[in-house]
């Protein structure tokens, strides 16, 4: 919103999403740029009707909420010519932190450099003090004007989260030589497999090259033998079969053993969250 109003561009508003609204809006509007999350080019990218569209108008796409498969990234600039340009931020930093620069490099499943007035590091998850070097993984913390000051009546969650002027986020990820920011996932959201710690976006992403899956969300889940163990679950693209052996055939080609889903579950349809995210907790809840 602070963008088209910066510009003086036109903002174009749907009452509620849906895949076919909002492919006629982009056509009958002839918009420029568009602003979504990762469940909304998904249902897009699986409309009978996408590959007849028009897109010529469609200058790039930004994506944010949460992270953007790789594959469901190369296949919209695929379909549509427009690149999708991924950032990083939360509620508690107003906005975004990082960004993939649109006139420059931009890196696929990276979310980007940090913006001008953002400080990003990656440090120890444990000590939450020791600085990693490029390319190491720990949580990520931020430091800049635009972050918050507390949250409101609760000072035992305002000392956690931030520390020494840096807001410690809770996401895990790297930076690279470059100086972009990769997040691999929640650190509430890490499973840990015979002792082995496993990130269930690194398998979600394998899942999404399949050619038959559309969604697919991996939890852990309390496992007698291994602790924790992996499950699936699964939206199949439509005329797709139901086979769980050869989803993990293929896991198996791609991940290590630890990593792969003991359980695959095909559902209809993933849970979301009010703003179009993954609900996670219902999916463990429910498991």
């Amino acid at each position: 919103m602070y963008n088209m109003l910066n510009c003086g561009g036109t903002m174009v508003i749907l009452p509620r999403y849906s895949a076919e609204a909002t492919l006629d809006m982009l056509e009958q509007e002839r918009i420029t740029i568009l602003a979504g999350g990762p469940t909304m080019f998904v249902g897009m990218l699986g409309h009978f009707s996408i590959a007849g569209r028009d897109f010529s108008q469609l200058r790039y796409t930004l994506s944010g909420g949460s992270a953007l498969p790789e594959d469901t990234l190369r296949r919209w600039y695929a379909a549509t010519g427009a690149p999708v340009l991924e950032g990083f931020g939360q509620t508690e930093t107003h906005g975004a932190v990082s960004f993939n620069p649109l006139d420059g490099v931009q890196k696929p499943a990276s979310v980007g450099i940090a913006t001008a007035d953002a400080d990003i590091e990656i440090v120890d998850a444990i000590d939450g003090v020791t600085v990693l070097a490029p390319g190491a993984t720990g949580e990520i913390r931020l430091r800049g004007p635009q972050i918050m000051a507390g949250y409101r009546r609760r000072p035992a969650e305002t000392a956690a989260t931030l520390r020494e002027g840096w807001l410690y986020t809770s996401d895990v990820g790297h930076i690279d030589s470059d100086g972009y920011l990769f997040v691999s996932d929640r650190k509430k959201d890490m499973v840990i497999v015979s002792g082995f710690n496993v990130y269930p976006r690194a398998v979600e992403e394998v899942l999404y090259q399949h050619p038959e899956v559309a969604e697919a969300a991996v939890v852990g889940v309390p496992d007698e033998y291994q602790g924790e163990s992996l499950r699936a679950f699964i939206v199949l693209r439509p005329g797709s079969n139901e086979d769980p052996d050869a989803i993990k055939h293929y896991c198996r080609e791609h991940l290590a053993p630890y990593k792969i889903p003991r359980r695959i579950s095909f559902v209809p349809v993933l849970p979301k969250t009010t703003v179009g995210k993954i609900d996670k907790r219902r999916l463990r809840d429910g498991s």
